[in-house]
């Protein structure tokens, strides 16, 4: 007999789900020039460091504390000081131009994108019931969907030689749902993330209207995460289309066919800002309130931290530091784009076009072949490829994880400081044997060879 307390039934379903991948990030220590000069440069986490020298500095300026913030949150927001659940709804206005403002009331705040979207899932999505989306997608969201509500992610494979940004992913995404409830999952939300990750790009307004009209005809939820709505940027190698972001709050809904109360839109700054730490996003629900009204109890336990909230709310409610730092984090993203993108076309690395985000998908399918036996199989010399960068102390995961319809790519970040990104990419070629030496790095910080 065992000596231990059964689990619940609900915890005992989720136990025969896939353990944690084999590619988890090391344990560290990473990179840092003046503590770990030797530590592991990782290249896997989506982190924005381009500007993160700013942000200190504004965080370092002296602020008053206030014996509230010591307190429950529901101390601190009867303050009179504007708070980040004040700001947020603010910040979405001036910037996703949404067709309804954005106000406390139509709206929740909460400890961060992921913890957002896993209530929201439980609130709309029944124990068993399916999440569509394309492939390839953001693993992370597995997590956010399963727990705690048992619903089950439902991928539309898509074929490597299709858009899965374009149009033609619609088609895909409806055999899916039709096959799945034939298999008895029926799919009750519809995931959309965009701008698009893994893929580093904006979804073109076609194509994100295509999928409210697929979630109007079939009667499901539609999610759209735009964390990176602000991360866009313009450069020298543009994806085709080279599409402006528009908010899906920005859409007239009602004159499309779509019931408004079915979208619902997450968002929120620290994507932008280079502050993932800090936990901070937004559910925007503007014609659904009882269902905000559901979901906006169950941060109590876990709402923002109100120690954290003065930092970011100064830095909010300065809107000339804001509207500057979000004008210069796209710049920022457009130069550390461009340095990649040129070393990815000098070693003749067919990559994913960006416009958004902070990497890219990167084949490194020329590089794996010079490593390994001609009888090693994949997986192995997929393994192969992320143990030999680590011994170089650079790591990067393979996007097999996200349901890539193309097996050796990876997904790259690319805003690390300047001089921490060119160490790893020297730390990359030497992996795989293909040093190009002092004068070609030279070349590109000149924005040479184009």
């Amino acid at each position: 007999m065992s000596r231990f307390p059964r689990l619940s039934s609900r915890a005992t379903k989720l136990q025969v789900l896939p353990k944690p991948h084999v590619y988890a990030p090391p344990a560290g220590p990473y990179y840092e020039p003046d503590l770990y000069p030797d530590g592991v440069i990782n290249l896997s986490t989506a982190e924005n460091s381009l500007l993160s020298d700013r942000l200190i500095e504004n965080f370092s300026r002296p602020l008053t504390i206030y014996s509230p913030h010591l307190k429950y949150r529901n101390t601190l927001i009867k303050m009179t000081l504007p708070t980040v659940e004040d700001l947020l709804p603010q910040y979405v206005n001036d910037n996703f131009q949404p067709l309804v403002p954005v106000t406390r009331e139509n709206s929740v705040a909460g400890p961060g994108i992921g913890a957002l979207l896993a209530q929201l899932i439980w609130a709309i999505a029944d124990e068993g019931a399916g999440v569509l989306l394309s492939a390839p997608f953001y693993d992370d969201y597995v997590r956010d969907i399963v727990h705690p509500t048992g619903a089950l992610p439902v991928l539309a494979e898509i074929p490597a030689e299709i858009d899965s940004l374009s149009m033609e992913v619609i088609p895909y995404l409806e055999k899916t749902l039709l096959e799945s409830a034939a298999r008895g999952v029926q799919i009750q939300v519809l995931l959309l993330c965009n701008p698009h990750n893994p893929l580093p790009q904006i979804v073109a307004k076609e194509v994100v209207q295509g999928y409210a009209l697929l979630a109007e005809k079939h009667n499901l939820h539609l999610v759209v995460d735009e964390v990176y709505g602000m991360s866009t940027f313009e450069s020298a190698y543009p994806p085709t289309p080279n599409v402006p972001f528009e908010s899906i709050l920005s859409y007239d809904l009602a004159a499309m066919g779509v019931d408004p109360s079915r979208v619902h839109v997450l968002a929120g700054p620290t994507k932008d800002f280079g502050a993932s730490g800090f936990k901070v996003g937004l559910l925007v629900s503007s014609s659904n309130l009882p269902l905000l009204e559901l979901v906006r109890p169950l941060f109590r336990a876990t709402p923002i931290s109100a120690a954290s909230d003065p930092l970011f709310a100064r830095v909010l409610n300065d809107k000339p530091f804001v509207e500057k730092f979000l004008v210069d984090n796209r710049k920022m993203l457009g130069a550390a784009y461009e340095l990649v993108a040129r070393w990815l076309i000098f070693h003749g690395l067919s990559f994913t076009r960006a416009n958004a985000g902070v990497y890219v998908l990167v084949d490194l399918a020329p590089f794996i072949e010079r490593i390994g036996s001609s009888s090693s199989g994949g997986t192995e010399k997929l393994d192969l490829a992320v143990a030999v960068m680590l011994a170089e102390k650079v790591f990067l995961k393979p996007t097999t994880l996200m349901a890539d319809p193309i097996p050796t790519r990876f997904r790259l970040i690319f805003t690390h400081p300047r001089p921490t990104m060119e160490l790893a990419l020297r730390r990359i070629e030497r992996a795989f044997g293909g040093l190009i030496g002092a004068i070609r790095l030279h070349q590109l910080k000149l924005g040479q060879g184009r």
